[in-house]
C-alpha cells in the first residue's frame, strides 16, 4: 500500500491475525482505563486522527481506509467491531470512499465514536456514541458521470460554487421538522421504541447487544435528517426552464411557462377553468372546457430566483431524507452491562419504513431545462402545489417566490421555439380530465408559437 509505513503494515496484519484467532472468552468487553491494551489504543486512535487531519479533501484514502480497519482490530475496539454494520465501518476496497466524506464522517462523529469506545470501562454512569452516517458526495471526481456533472466543482472546490452556498443553508433549513410545511410531513409520527424493554426479553449476554441495535435501527434515537449531498453544484446560469401541467384542481390552469436563466425572460401560455360537475359528481369535460380563459403573458422574474428554483429541481432527486448527520450521544441504561457476545455474528441489519400520502388537490408538473450550446437536456417531474418529498416540497416554494417577481413588459429574447419542441405534459388525472389534456396542452404551445409581440416590442433587441 503506498504511502504506509513498514511499522503500520506489520501492525494491521498482525491486528487481523489476533482479531481471527479463537477466542477463548465468551464476551467482548471494553477494556480498563490506563491497562497497557487501553494505553496503546488511544496511542493508534491519536495518530489516526493526526492522518485524517492531514489528509486533503481530494487526497487518496486507502492508507485512511487501513487506519479504519486496524483500529477495529484491537481489542479495545472489539465492540465497535461488532455493533456497527454502517460504512464506513464496513468498508471495503470495492466500495470507494471519497476522502472528502471520510473527514466530513471523522469530524462529525467518528472520532467521538472511538473516543467513547475507551471510555466504556470506566466504573459510573456511561455514555454510548452513536457515529454519523457515511455521507454521500456530489463532486467532479467522485461522479464523473453523474446526470449533473456539468455543474460539479472538484472534491478541492476553491471558489467553484461558492454563489450556490447560501442556497444549500436555506434548502436545508427548510428540511428541518420545524421549518416544513403543513400536510408535507406526518406530524404524528410515532415515539422512538424502547430499547430497554426489548433488551430485557433477552439472555443477560445479549441485552447490550439488542439495546445497541435498537438504538441503530430507529431513525429517532439517530436524530435523523434531510440533507443535499456533500460537494458544491455550480448555479444554472443560462438555457431555459420549461415547466408544464395542471395546477390546482377545482379551479385550475393547465400551464405552460418557459423561463430564460440568462435573463429572466418569461412566457406564459395558461387555459384556466373550474371543474363543472354533473348530478351524479363526476366532471363535464365539455362544460368545464367550454368555461375555459387562455392567454399568454409575457416579462420577466428574477434571474436570480429562477436560477435558486433550477438549482433546487436538479438536486431534488438527490436530497436523502435518513442521514444522520452527527454523533448522537445516549446514556447507558442503569443495570445494563456493556457486553457483547464474542461468538455473535453481529447486528442484523434492519429497514425503517416511512409514510408516503397523496391528495386529489396535488397534481404532477414536468420540467426541461435546455443547456446552452446545445449539451443535453436535463428533465424531471415534482408533486404541485406540496409534496412529501423535502427537495420538491423546496421546489414549489422557491417556485411561488419566482412567480411573484413577474412583471410583464418586452421580452429580452425570442420564444424558444426549438425547444418547445421537446416538452411533453405530464396528463392529469382522468376523473378530473375524462378526455385527457393532450389537446390543450399541444393549444398552450401554439399559443407560444404563434404569440405576435405587441406595437415597439422587438424581442432580444428593445426587451429586458
Amino acid at each position: 500500500m503506498a504511502g504506509m509505513s513498514v511499522s503500520l503494515i506489520a501492525s494491521f496484519g498482525l491486528g487481523w491475525l489476533l482479531a481471527a484467532a479463537p477466542s477463548q472468552a465468551k464476551r467482548i468487553v471494553p477494556c480498563t482505563p490506563d491497562s497497557a491494551d487501553w494505553k496503546a489504543a488511544r496511542e493508534e486512535l491519536s495518530a489516526f486522527d493526526a492522518r485524517m487531519e492531514a489528509l486533503p479533501e481530494d487526497g487518496e484514502v486507502e492508507e485512511a481506509r487501513s487506519g479504519v480497519m486496524l483500529l477495529l482490530s484491537h481489542r479495545c475496539f472489539g465492540i465497535a467491531r461488532e455493533e456497527e454494520s454502517r460504512e464506513p465501518l464496513t468498508w471495503d476496497e470495492e466500495h470507494p470512499v471519497p476522502a472528502l466524506a471520510l473527514k466530513t464522517w471523522w469530524r462529525d462523529g467518528g472520532k467521538a465514536y472511538f473516543t467513547s469506545q475507551l471510555e466504556l470501562g470506566r466504573a459510573g454512569a456511561q455514555t454510548v456514541v452513536i457515529p454519523p452516517d457515511l455521507r454521500d458526495v456530489l463532486a467532479r471526481e467522485a461522479a464523473p458521470k453523474h446526470r449533473l456533472a456539468s455543474l460539479l466543482c472538484p472534491l478541492k472546490a476553491g471558489d467553484c460554487g461558492a454563489e450556490t452556498e447560501p442556497w444549500r443553508a436555506r434548502a436545508e433549513k427548510a428540511f428541518r421538522p420545524e421549518n416544513r410545511r403543513p400536510g408535507t410531513f406526518d406530524d404524528d409520527e410515532p415515539p422512538p421504541p424502547d430499547c430497554m424493554k426489548e433488551a430485557r426479553k433477552q439472555p443477560a449476554l445479549r441485552r447490550y447487544k439488542t439495546w445497541r441495535a435498537c438504538l441503530s435501527l430507529s431513525p429517532k434515537a439517530r436524530n435523523v435528517q434531510t440533507v443535499l449531498p456533500l460537494g458544491r453544484i455550480r448555479a444554472p446560469r443560462d438555457g431555459w426552464l420549461v415547466i408544464r401541467g395542471r395546477r390546482g384542481h377545482y379551479d385550475f390552469c393547465d400551464q405552460l411557462d418557459a423561463y430564460h436563466l440568462a435573463t429572466g425572460t418569461t412566457y406564459r401560455s395558461s387555459s384556466c377553468s373550474n371543474l363543472a360537475l354533473k348530478p351524479d359528481g363526476k366532471v363535464d369535460g365539455a362544460a368545464t372546457n367550454a368555461a375555459r380563459q387562455s392567454g399568454v403573458r409575457v416579462g420577466r422574474v428574477s434571474p436570480e430566483r429562477i436560477r435558486e428554483l433550477m438549482w433546487m429541481l436538479l438536486l431534488a432527486p438527490e436530497v436523502n431524507d435518513r442521514v444522520q448527520v452527527e454523533a448522537v450521544r445516549v446514556p447507558v441504561p442503569k443495570g445494563l452491562r456493556v457486553e457483547w457476545p464474542a461468538t455473535d455474528e453481529g447486528i442484523a441489519g434492519g429497514v425503517a419504513g416511512g409514510v408516503f400520502g397523496g391528495s386529489t388537490a396535488q397534481t404532477r408538473l414536468s420540467w426541461n431545462w435546455f443547456p446552452p450550446g446545445g449539451a443535453e437536456l436535463l428533465s424531471g417531474r415534482f408533486t404541485f402545489p406540496y409534496s412529501w418529498a423535502p427537495g420538491e416540497d423546496h421546489a414549489n416554494v422557491l417556485m411561488t417566490e419566482a412567480e411573484t417577481t413577474f412583471q410583464e413588459g418586452c421580452p429580452a429574447v425570442p420564444v424558444p421555439v426549438r425547444e418547445l419542441d421537446f416538452t411533453r405534459e405530464p396528463g392529469v388525472n382522468r376523473i378530473d380530465a375524462p378526455e385527457g389534456v393532450s389537446k390543450v396542452q399541444d393549444a398552450r404551445v401554439d399559443a407560444l408559437l404563434t404569440w405576435k409581440p405587441p406595437a415597439g416590442c422587438v424581442p432580444g433587441k428593445d426587451g429586458g
